[in-house]
């Protein structure tokens, strides 16, 4: 209830901002198109995520029930056979029961394009021996493998692997079912896509003794600088086998993390990936696992950085135990020079605020600072700039037209003489003092477009850490608002990742990337310029990142005010209407459009 109280609260102070900042009729018009799209959803939402989830999935799929069967929502084999898919069991500390309901799960896929390999480690009690032996008989489509000799399970697998007549390679090597539907999924996936190299979808959780599924992992896109955070492909993922093969298959050393392993490797290959975004596996967890964990941990770490080594980076890997991510750092291939562009207009205090945060904080040396003046008028602001004049690495650019936010900072590129762009408003404050370093490690790969940073209010909360488009009808800031300790759903908020687009509040790019995409669009005078030129760096290919690593204050439009023009809104929307439609790749479409927070779409 108390959370409820808060966001009532913020919500009417939010609105007499807005009143006070625009008048009556704006503030009237503004609560129509609230409630009109949002009625009480938004406030009234549930805030624990697995309550939310047994909301969702009534509204979504049925219950488990007691022999595994859900709401079948597979796809016809009307066009042409799917293709066979080979799925492989891992049995290290095999339980009787827990391998009953896994085995269960795929005999009850509602397609037969399937076939079930289940590996052995020779050791395992009777009762699973027996139950291996019966289940052979009573199937042909199904094989037992032992390994009696306590080899590398992935050693194994690979000459099974290399027996096998099938298109594609589902290796599960967690304890849980799969949905009825799973393999159809999957197979019709792969027929409709033209036989990608990868598919994965989501998971839950299953608790086997109430039956009740939780914790609900919907995954984004494919985001090969999110994978080195962790493992977010998770299960169920299935590999071409003729990948799989050319891959050089699973490791020796890498037992307790094969698949992730293997999909590091496939960030070095032009591979095409696809994700289905439903839920189509269910973990069953394990006291097992917490043995295995720190194994797994060192094993997934040092994959990491060979994975990151072969594209030419030296790399530190730091495990947290908190979050069972990485937090990983590159180490710059060279120091190039940076240019920070500030544009700025009567805000003395304000921009000195900022730019002492600059001299004092900031570990990275080869930078110059551009304060791009755009018609100051109060004499402290001139005098302050005049000063600036004569500093080492500083320039004050004179923009005297009217306030034209991509106007101004093209004109501040143009000038700029680093190798790297910082845009940057003047309302920001350094925070980490390697923030630049945090920047330039993404913005030196050449894959990379823009580069983001987090930023928070001075009370602790985000303002910002990434743009989900699509959200709020147009675009909004990924968990703006949320506690800026707190990791977020999934621990994204926490991880460096891929993400469409990211704020001009704080953006690196290569300044080469820049010009290849004509810089921003001056059509977006004031708001959503950003966004339309990540949009653009995405449509050449590059891929947009946010770090959490890079930390800043940001006092959220201190100079040119909170809320944005809707003659803006709508000219975006009829932009990139295209990209709205299909949806952020970055954001799963079970997850709510109406709210920042990643709570489920309810």
């Amino acid at each position: 209830m108390s959370n409820v109280l808060e966001r009532v609260t913020e919500l009417g102070r939010k609105g007499l901002r807005i009143l006070r900042a625009y008048g009556v009729l704006y503030f009237f018009r503004r609560t129509v198109k609230y409630l009109k799209r949002y009625k009480w959803r938004r406030i009234l939402a549930p805030d624990d995520m697995d309550s939310q989830y047994q909301k969702w999935l009534k509204k979504n799929e049925a219950t488990i029930g007691e022999k595994g069967v859900a709401r079948h929502q597979g796809i016809t084999e009307e066009k042409e056979p799917f293709p066979l898919i080979s799925i492989i069991i891992v049995i290290s500390k095999p339980c009787i029961d827990t391998l009953k309901l896994m085995v269960g799960s795929i005999l009850l896929q509602d397609t037969d394009q399937w076939e079930l390999v289940v590996l052995e480690n020779g050791s395992s009690a009777h009762a699973v021996k027996e139950f291996l032996v019966q289940l052979v008989k009573g199937d042909n489509r199904i094989l037992t493998v032992k390994n009696e000799e306590c080899e590398e399970s992935g050693l194994v697998l690979n000459k099974v692997v290399n027996n096998l007549k099938s298109e594609y390679v589902l290796v599960l090597e967690e304890t849980g079912i799969l949905r009825p539907y799973a393999i159809r999924s999957f197979a019709g996936e792969a027929r409709e896509s033209n036989y990608p190299d990868v598919i994965y979808g989501d998971e839950d959780t299953l608790n086997i003794e109430t039956r009740i599924l939780s914790n609900p992992v919907f995954k984004p896109g494919w985001s090969p600088n999110l994978l080195y955070s962790f493992n977010y492909v998770g299960s169920p993922v299935i590999i071409r086998k003729h990948l799989f093969e050319k891959l050089g298959g699973f490791r020796e050393g890498y037992s307790r993390c094969m698949n992730f392993d293997m999909l590091l490797r496939l960030t070095d290959y032009n591979s095409s990936i696809r994700r289905i975004p439903q839920v189509l596996f269910s973990k069953i967890r394990n006291d097992s696992w917490k043995d295995e964990s720190e194994k797994k941990a060192s094993q997934e770490s040092r994959a990491i950085r060979e994975s990151l080594l072969g594209k030419g980076y030296d790399s530190r890997v730091i495990h947290s135990k908190v979050t069972d991510t990485f937090i990983y750092r590159l180490n710059i291939r060279k120091v190039e020079p940076i240019s920070i562009i500030i544009p700025t207009k009567n805000n003395a205090e304000v921009l000195r605020r900022c730019l002492e945060s600059i001299r004092e904080k900031s570990t990275y040396c080869n930078y110059e600072v551009i304060v791009i003046d755009n018609g100051t008028t109060e004499k402290n602001t001139l005098n302050y700039l005049e000063s600036l004049e004569g500093l080492k690495g500083f320039r004050v650019l004179r923009y005297p037209g009217e306030f034209n936010y991509p106007d101004i900072n093209n004109f501040g590129a143009a000038e700029a003489r680093g190798s790297h762009l910082v845009f940057l408003n003047d309302d920001t404050e350094v925070i980490s003092s390697d923030w630049l370093e945090a920047l330039l490690e993404h913005s030196q790969m050449p894959e990379v477009g823009a580069v983001g940073a987090l930023l928070l209010f001075p009370g602790g909360l985000i303002q910002h850490a990434g743009v989900v488009i699509g959200m709020r009808g147009s675009a909004s800031h990924a968990f703006y608002k949320c506690n800026g300790d707190s990791p977020g759903y999934m621990n994204l908020a926490a991880c460096v990742r891929n993400v469409s687009a990211v704020t001009a509040a704080c953006m690196m790019i290569e300044k080469n990337k820049f010009n290849r995409v004509g810089g921003f669009n001056t059509t977006f005078r004031v708001a959503m310029n950003d966004i339309d030129l990540c949009i653009r760096l995405l449509r050449v290919g590059l891929y947009n990142i946010y770090t959490p690593h890079a930390r800043l204050l940001h006092h959220e439009s201190l100079t040119r005010g909170e809320f944005v023009n809707e003659e803006e809104i709508n000219l975006f929307t009829s932009v990139h209407r295209e990209f709205l439609e299909r949806g952020d790749p970055y954001y799963h479409p079970a997850l709510s459009l109406e709210r920042n927070d990643y709570y489920l779409a309810v």
